[in-house]
């Protein structure tokens, strides 16, 4: 099957916000700054904290969040050139390959170059690792059948 697609910058962002959140390391690092949160906010209840001590923690929280939810997916979006391109994606029972219009070349990937598949509402996202993936839109798929083929086929390949 084929399909040609372009990304969409504010769904790419939310794709790549989705995928941070994901990652172990994330949320271990947000449930550590929001235990601290908690912490800080009773310390400030029995008079252990200052007021100064807790906007300090609070704005260094505010501005972490602002970083992995704004600076990082806009950062990512930027100097990845496959985002700003038209897609063209082949795929079948032995694999993908896609190539840009800006490109003549064509990459070929097995179903065995994946190692996880994930479908959330606009994308899939075919991971090659654990911080390497493709998207692919929802909304590339002519018809809801021809997007559950493919899911099914991405799943059953990438098990």
């Amino acid at each position: 099957m084929h399909l040609e697609f372009s990304y969409n910058k504010e769904d790419v962002l939310n794709a790549l916000r989705y995928h941070f959140m994901q990652r172990g390391e994330i949320k271990v690092f947000r449930n550590t700054l929001l235990i601290l949160m908690l912490f800080a906010l009773a310390g400030y209840t029995f008079q252990i904290v200052t007021i100064g001590a807790l906007i300090g923690i609070g704005a260094m929280i505010l501005l972490i969040a602002l970083v992995f939810w704004y600076l990082l997916p806009v950062s990512i979006y930027n100097k990845a050139a496959t985002f700003k391109d038209d897609i063209h994606l082949n795929y079948s029972e032995e694999g993908i390959v896609i190539s840009t219009r800006t490109s003549e070349f064509q990459r070929e990937l097995s179903w065995s170059n994946f190692t996880q598949v994930i479908e959330a509402k606009k994308f899939f996202f075919l991971y090659r690792g654990k911080k390497n993936f493709f998207l692919v839109p929802t909304s590339a798929f002519k018809s809801e059948a021809a997007q559950k083929e493919f899911g099914k086929l991405a799943k059953d390949k990438i098990a």
